[in-house]
């Protein structure tokens, strides 16, 4: 069974209020604006999550046009398994992530990863029908 979503970001984030909790170690953050991190688009939660996911009947024309119709709406980026400007896996597995990092809540960014994966599972299982 692959871990489920909410499970490893609670793991997550146990890891990261013990670092945290160390004496001398400090995180620039800001009470109005989040973690200040390197890089601006991630100015807030500092956090960036994606999935792998594995939509062979979706992608079956080569193409993720039909994940991207699906992800778009909830603000969410489709990609290939290398990241940004990387093709599909050849066994249909895509990278989704928000498109939005600035500014965002980390309840936000599992609750659209989550939507997410419902949405395409159901398309998924739709499209293997036909």
């Amino acid at each position: 069974r692959a871990p489920r979503l909410d499970e490893v970001f609670t793991t997550l984030k146990d890891l990261l209020d013990t670092v945290e909790s160390i004496d001398g170690i400090k995180f620039a953050k800001s009470q109005r604006y989040g973690y200040v991190t390197s890089c601006p688009s991630n100015l807030g939660t500092g956090m960036r999550a994606s999935v792998h996911i594995k939509v062979p009947n979706l992608t079956a024309d080569g193409t993720d046009k039909k994940a991207k119709e699906i992800c778009g709406p909830l603000g969410l980026s489709v990609r290939g398994t290398g990241g940004e400007h990387t093709p599909i896996g050849a066994d249909g597995t895509i990278d989704v992530s928000p498109r939005a990092r600035l500014f965002i809540k980390e309840r936000d960014i599992v609750a659209k990863l989550y939507q997410g994966i419902e949405d395409l599972m159901k398309a998924e299982k739709a499209a293997g029908e036909k």
